[in-house]
């Protein structure tokens, strides 16, 4: 699911239904076309996410509340504390199902599993329960395996972790981020809080928003142990987080944007 997508679900979680327009009318002001946006809310209701009560309003589904549920609890993984145990999981999906097993592995890899070996995925948290749904929901009853346990040979160390993960890369997204963070988010944000202008506030925590939400599909949030030394990830986290609370609270309390922000 694309960031933009994410953050039109968050909206929709919020309040009890949106109209298209309402959306096309935010998201025109971020730089988005009419059609990008119903195309995205279709997207939304063919996976299942969304619903429509009636013509152009769309309400949140209890998947689509479970996959907000599942998405923004990775960043939280940093502040537990691991207990040395993995989940594997396993697939055997069939060239004829190519489709469902493709977007069961985008799943995986969104929720934070590595690739250990040919479909063989492991992840040092429980994400047990959204396994299932995916496997549930791609109807791959049979196909896939789970696993929790301790490796006896061949035990993950910060070395393999960074080449499972890809954490080079990741660790190059958190620093390209931080740039932007300071070079372009603080100066907007700066001039939005000064003019007090409540549409430019939401704009810009509906940016960093989508930002955060490109970073939580990215990093797989790995414990302590299995990151390199002096790793960025929660450090930039939290000031991007503390820079989209500040443009939150001061959105006026009568405001429009109120329930979405709150």
């Amino acid at each position: 699911m694309l960031s933009v997508e994410k953050t039109m679900l968050f909206l929709l979680s919020k309040v009890e239904q949106m109209g298209a327009q309402q959306f096309v009318e935010i998201y025109e002001q971020r730089g988005y076309t009419s059609t990008y946006i119903r195309n995205a809310l279709s997207r939304l209701k063919k996976e299942g996410y969304i619903a429509s009560p009636s013509r152009s309003w769309y309400s949140v589904t209890a998947e689509g509340l479970a996959y907000i549920k599942a998405i923004n609890s990775k960043p939280a993984r940093y502040q537990e504390k691991w207990d040395h145990t993995w989940d594997v999981v396993m697939l055997e999906v069939p060239e004829s199902e190519r489709k469902k097993r493709d977007q069961f592995r985008t799943a995986l890899l969104q929720l934070g599993y590595g690739l250990l070996y040919n479909s063989v995925y492991i992840s040092p948290w429980n994400y047990r329960d959204e396994v299932a749904a995916y496997i549930q929901k791609l109807e791959l009853e049979g196909k896939v395996s789970i696993l929790q346990g301790q490796f006896q040979e061949g035990s993950i160390t910060p070395h393999k972790a960074q080449a499972i993960w890809h954490l080079d890369e990741i660790e190059a997204l958190y620093q390209k981020k931080s740039v932007w963070l300071q070079e372009e988010f603080v100066p907007s944000l700066h001039e939005a809080l000064q003019a007090g202008q409540p549409l430019q506030l939401f704009l810009l925590y509906l940016q960093m928003g989508e930002e955060l939400s490109g970073l939580f599909m990215a990093d797989p949030y790995l414990p302590d142990e299995l990151l390199p030394d002096h790793w960025p990830g929660k450090r930039i986290i939290a000031a991007m987080n503390e820079h989209m609370r500040r443009a939150a609270q001061a959105i006026p309390a009568d405001s429009f944007y109120t329930p979405f922000v709150r």
